[in-house]
């Protein structure tokens, strides 16, 4: 016999996109604005942002799971 009610799946984990594929993604960005943004400084800035906003954004969404798991 079967169980009326099947498990639960099991929640998802969201992970920030790789290092690597960050600063790939910020220096085309920069690419594609002019040689002005090209600059060493500007990209790896660029960078760090989308990876600080990412870890933010990763975290708010797996806390939102885990309360959304208590309810």
């Amino acid at each position: 016999m079967r169980d009326e009610n099947p498990p639960d799946p099991p929640p998802v984990l969201y992970s920030p996109p790789a290092p690597e594929a960050v600063d790939a993604f910020a220096r085309q960005v920069c690419q594609r604005l002019g040689t002005d943004y090209m600059e060493h400084e500007i990209v790896d800035g660029f960078s760090a942002f989308i990876k600080v906003v990412a870890n933010i954004q990763t975290k708010h969404l797996n806390k939102q799971g885990k309360s959304s798991e208590s309810s």
